[in-house]
């Protein structure tokens, strides 16, 4: 049976009056047992959630020469000043045996690195690869994205400020997708929605569109999504 916090402390309010057993201005060993057992249940609430997600990352544990480990070698590089140099990446392993594992890179500022940043990884992942292992890396692909929009503005707003901030806000959520996680990455064309009309200023969306359209976009394994334009008009 499940129980809400809610329930929980009303349950131990009730076992501190339990006018059988108490005596004033103690507790007797019955009511602390009851605290006890409604302390242990309400503990595990807010363990069970940490379990939860524990077991959904058990996939993510990073052991040797899997294509989590390989990410992880590309995340510790670092250039000659001691700055990391890579901000994320996805690995891909070929299941042909050839022990071939692709690995595309991003920079630090979400952007397609340098080549020299592609070699100075590439140098250390082959210290680091497992006998057989053939590592093949590159830097990401930009798959270019122009949102353009009508909205009604509240009273006072200023259009431009609104421009501003959708602008720094989309590509905050381009970032925060940009090679996360093993599969594809998919550009949601409601969350560009939300993210806009949570903007102060902003009373409604009119319309808007991504890349022309009204669908989300979805990016290979070795992409990512990099806003090229965004354009805001005010309705009437």
């Amino acid at each position: 049976m499940e129980w809400t916090a809610a329930e929980i402390l009303a349950r131990l309010k009730a076992g501190l009056k339990n006018e059988d057993s108490r005596i004033e201005g103690s507790f007797t060993m019955d009511n602390l047992q009851a605290v006890a057992e409604e302390l242990a249940r309400y503990g595990s609430m807010l363990i069970q959630p940490m379990w939860d997600e524990m077991d959904l990352r058990i996939d993510e544990v990073i052991t040797s020469g899997n294509e989590n480990h390989y990410v992880f070698w590309a995340k510790q590089v670092e250039d000659e000043t001691g700055t990391k140099v890579v901000g994320n990446a996805r690995a891909y392993g070929v299941r042909d045996g050839s022990g071939t594992v692709y690995l595309a890179l991003i920079s630090p500022e979400a952007a397609a690195p340098t080549e020299d940043v592609v070699e100075l990884v590439e140098a250390y992942i082959q210290t680091q690869r497992p006998v057989g292992a053939k590592p093949v890396i590159s830097a990401a692909e930009a798959l270019e994205v122009t949102i353009n929009g009508v909205i009604e503005l509240q009273e006072g707003a200023d259009i431009e400020a609104i421009r501003t901030q959708a602008q720094a806000d989309v590509k905050a959520y381009l970032a925060e997708t940009a090679l996360d996680g093993r599969a594809d990455t998919a550009l949601n064309y409601y969350r560009v929605g939300m993210i806009i009309g949570a903007i102060d200023g902003v009373k409604e969306i009119i319309s808007y569109t991504v890349n022309g359209g009204e669908e989300s976009l979805n990016a290979s394994y070795s992409q990512f999504f990099d806003l090229k334009g965004l354009t805001l008009n005010a309705s009437g």
